[in-house]
């Protein structure tokens, strides 16, 4: 949990919410080329959503763009055990995870 220090190079940090269940997933990723050599995360809400956060952290760690580019919020769910009434947590963390994708590739650019 938490941030890189200011000027930390190579960090790509994006953000994903969900207003009706006041939710916020922050992912800052390390990368060194196309492989994610670092991780941070922020959540707010839920127990779930913040399981989602370090889950994904940890799981980040090491895997190329195109690895985190084929994780999907079933994979996450299946990971965690979260219930269907849960089930917008690991979707938070999806999106997260694509938002951080679309701004290193518009980095990248």
């Amino acid at each position: 949990a938490g941030s890189f220090p200011p000027g930390t190079p190579d960090v790509v940090v994006a953000e994903a919410g969900t207003p009706a269940a006041r939710s916020l997933l922050q992912l800052a990723l390390r990368f060194d080329g196309e492989r994610v050599i670092a991780t941070r995360f922020r959540a707010y809400g839920c127990p779930t959503t913040i399981a989602v956060g370090a889950w994904l952290a940890v799981w980040a760690e090491g895997k190329t763009t195109a690895e985190l580019a084929a994780l999907k919020a079933p994979t996450i769910r299946a990971a965690l055990e979260i219930p269907e009434d849960r089930a917008h947590c690991a979707l938070l963390g999806e999106d997260a995870l694509r938002a951080v994708l679309a701004r290193h590739k518009e980095e990248m650019a």
